[in-house]
């Protein structure tokens, strides 16, 4: 029987990120692994569950005509729990399928993910493209020489050395063609974040490595004429990070025929934007682009490493609003010592930005971050109030608070922020489209809010 594989990404009915639970697009880290190994002509299957919706039942099904000798399952922090338990429904229907976990949390827990949940075989840390296909042209069985692995042997569990770094050159375009037509698809164009910021973990290392243009510029195209998207989302971690190579990509997207018209959306940090850099990408069709702003706190900045200042944030987002871009402004609240001062400068600064789309956000302390090191050891004020690997998410969760600022007041200051933004600028159309867009999610914070305690907390806005 050939050795075959699917990549399956994890269904919900717990909505919690909608952008994230209920995704409008397939998923880019199931898209890269399947892409890679099919172009080593390896036998390889896709069940994109969330972007379908489909319940358990229904992967079950689909899984019994595929036969697959091994699943691999991708979970971030919040997710590990759910994926581990429908991970052993799938261990008792197949019990002689390998099990694969990796995604976010594995990448920076590969030995405590078996440990702590003990269906699974294998985790992959890393690019998990290069150990996926070691993994299936060793059938799965030595496991000794696979790179980026850690693995059970006998009672122990052995942790393999790393892979390195693939190279960007030899990477192929995505195929989508397994998967459900979307609305929009992501691309990415780079790997890799030189930045230091203490809440990140850098999946793909501090070096950037980047895709020759001409393949990034097919792949477009490719997308394009295949299913004519609303949109594409560039998912580098830090898109336009090398300036010249950016305005010849945005440029030549510009003159291309095919893509004269099509729209994209991006992230990126706010030193990688010029005045030039902006206007070049509005000229090549960004609707939008989200920039991680995080406090308004100048020591805060430089405590998080954040390596750009409140004036440069302000200098940045005026060249993002003279070339018409609307912007996402990321905002965080539970930074290192931080306290009700440090929260209203961050919301205030909030409000003075104005971002077409702001987002507030409760700091979690993440695996493999430099700020979940301070929170296991109570530095910067923190302090854990949940071990529950669910609670680690930013919009419902419930991980941490600090000294003298508690996860309650917290989020009284998040959604402090979302109201003081469209209020104090007469955003009454926002608001009502705010609340028309967000009314579950809404329903859902005010209930999960109240239902933690009568006691209000005293919060000075």
């Amino acid at each position: 029987m050939p050795i075959s594989l699917a990549l399956l990404n994890h269904f919900s009915e717990n909505v919690k990120e909608r952008r994230y639970d209920r995704p409008h697009y397939p998923d880019p880290r199931l898209g890269t692994l399947f892409s890679y190994l099919q172009e080593f002509n390896q036998e390889c299957h896709v069940i994109d569950a969330r972007l379908e919706r489909l319940p358990l039942s229904k992967v079950i099904t689909r899984l019994e005509s595929l036969r697959p000798s091994a699943i691999g399952f991708t979970a971030y922090t919040h997710e590990i729990e759910s994926v581990a338990t429908d991970a052993d429904i799938i261990k008792e229907r197949f019990p002689g399928v390998k099990l694969i976990i990796g995604g976010a949390h594995a990448n920076a827990l590969p030995e405590k993910v078996l440990s702590e949940f003990s269906v699974f075989d294998i985790s992959v840390f890393g690019e998990g493209e290069q150990a996926l296909l070691h993994l299936m042209k060793n059938k799965f069985e030595d496991l000794s020489g696979v790179p980026s692995i850690a693995y059970r042997k006998n009672d122990a569990i052995i942790m393999n050395k790393p892979a390195s770094p693939l190279d960007m050159d030899e990477f192929p375009i995505l195929d989508w063609k397994r998967f459900p037509r979307a609305t929009y698809y992501p691309l990415f164009t780079s790997r890799g974040c030189p930045y230091q910021c203490i809440f990140c973990s850098r999946p793909f290392g501090s070096r950037i490595r980047y895709r020759p243009i001409g393949s990034v510029l097919e792949e477009m195209r490719q997308i394009k004429k295949l299913y004519n998207p609303r949109y594409i989302f560039i998912w580098d971690e830090n898109f336009c990070s090398d300036r010249q190579r950016s305005l010849e990509l945005l440029n030549s997207m510009r003159r291309d025929l095919v893509l004269k018209d099509i729209k994209w959306f991006c992230q990126t940090h706010i030193n990688n934007l010029d005045y030039e850099v902006v206007q070049a990408m509005k000229r090549s069709g960004c609707l939008r682009v989200g920039i991680g702003i995080e406090s308004g706190n100048e020591d805060m900045l430089k405590r998080i490493r954040k390596g750009a200042t409140k004036e440069r944030i302000t200098q940045v987002v005026s060249w993002i609003r003279q070339a018409r871009i609307p912007f996402e402004g990321y905002f965080l609240l539970g930074l290192p010592y931080e306290n009700q001062e440090s929260c209203r400068e961050t919301i205030d600064f909030a409000v003075k930005l104005n971002p077409d789309f702001p987002v507030f956000g409760i700091v979690v302390p993440y695996p493999g971050t430099e700020l979940y090191n301070l929170a296991q050891k109570g530095e910067g004020h923190y302090r854990i109030i949940s071990h529950k690997w669910s609670d680690y998410n930013k919009i419902m969760g419930k991980a941490l608070e600090l000294e003298g600022l508690s996860r309650r007041e917290l989020e009284l200051f998040q959604f402090y922020g979302y109201a003081s933004v469209l209020f104090k600028n007469f955003r009454f159309f926002d608001i009502l489209r705010f609340l028309l867009q967000f009314y579950n999610d809404i329903l859902t914070w005010i209930s999960h809010f109240f239902l933690r305690g009568k006691q209000s907390p005293i919060v000075k806005f």
